[in-house]
């Protein structure tokens, strides 16, 4: 019996997710060198810069695209995101449109240079013989530990610097610091942060009386109407997080859920959530959707589910998000009665 809740817990439970896709890192962000500013990261010499423009990243031969510093373009926004293990220091370049068309320009040059070998080597994709441009959403499985983290930092940096420019306080410029970590107010002295919006996701299951799961997913308004994925939605001020598993699943579904259980969370810089899983348990299948934001509800046992991904009725996230390595957790649930076996890392 659940001290907090009242309750006995009927689902059988999730495994805790492990590091995976966007939340997987090997870096160590090092505050101290982050406090002597990017000229002093340029400085110790083993400093590379790596390019992002509107959730887009250079990448070539396998990985992050690195420059250096002379390659960097001049309006870039600048900020030190940490090291790897190895000892070498990373620095983050969010490009603006200008900004990204001068790295084309060389990128092309560089291109027309070696001509022969890009016609003889036309590999395409992470692989790309020459640098090119793919968003964070196709990279984020594909990448190494180490560039997954420089990756998903330097995307969301890039959105809070664009979006943050003026002080709330005093509607002047605000200046970046702090390797690009903190922007100041000249005029206040007050320091802004990098904002991360909290929101929750939910896995929500019904247990029949013979003892078969369902899983509820809804369909956006913005999305296809095929297209379903776990219920979500921002934890509100003053609010904790099982909280807002609960409310956010009686606003968008109309039923009431228990027992809410962490899973693990995972950055999702599009622009600035961090994503934390949850199960919660529903005691009934009737519900009734807000019209506003979810359009249809369903729930699925786990052959309905796998059928109509199978035959494409349905089409669900990937496991690059949260919702993807949930859902697919569920689905992949050992039921044979021995625990799941642990994920790798």
């Amino acid at each position: 019996m659940s001290a907090v809740f009242g309750i006995v817990a009927s689902m059988r439970p999730l495994p805790m997710l492990p590091p995976a896709s966007l939340s997987r890192t090997s870096i160590d962000r090092n505050h101290r060198l982050r406090a002597a500013g990017i000229d002093a990261v340029w400085q110790t010499g083993r400093a590379h810069a790596l390019a992002g423009h509107r959730g887009a990243l250079l990448i070539s031969r396998g990985g992050l695209h690195l420059l250096t510093q002379d390659q960097v373009p001049q309006d870039a926004e600048l900020f030190y995101l940490g090291q790897d293990e190895a000892g070498d220091h990373f620095i983050g370049a969010a490009l603006k449109d200008e900004g990204r068309a001068e790295l084309d320009r060389w990128v092309g040059a560089q291109q027309a240079r070696d001509a022969e070998a890009w016609l003889t080597d036309p590999i395409g994709g992470l692989d790309a013989t020459e640098p090119t441009w793919m968003t964070l959403r196709d990279l984020g499985e594909q990448l190494n530990d180490r560039d997954v983290a420089l990756a998903t930092s330097l995307i969301a940096l890039g959105n809070w610097h664009a979006t943050h420019t003026h002080s709330p306080r005093s509607g002047e410029p605000t200046q970046s610091e702090q390797s690009g970590w903190v922007r100041r107010d000249p005029v206040a002295g007050s320091e802004h942060f990098p904002r991360t919006d909290p929101a929750v996701i939910m896995a929500v299951v019904h247990t029949d009386p013979q003892g078969e799961e369902h899983l509820l997913l809804g369909s956006n308004a913005m999305w296809p109407e095929d297209r379903y994925s776990l219920l979500a939605g921002f934890v509100e001020p003053g609010e904790t997080l099982e909280s807002a598993v609960i409310r956010e699943v009686h606003e968008e579904a109309g039923i009431v859920v228990r027992a809410p259980r962490y899973l693990g969370s995972q950055p999702w810089p599009f622009p600035a959530s961090l994503m934390l899983g949850f199960t919660a348990e529903a005691d009934s299948m009737e519900t009734s959707a807000d019209d506003d934001e979810i359009t249809a509800l369903r729930w699925f046992t786990r052959q309905e589910l796998r059928d109509a991904i199978a035959a494409r009725q349905v089409a669900v996230p990937t496991t690059v998000s949260i919702a993807g390595q949930i859902l697919h957790g569920w689905l992949d649930l050992d039921l044979t009665g021995d625990d799941p076996a642990p994920a790798g890392p």
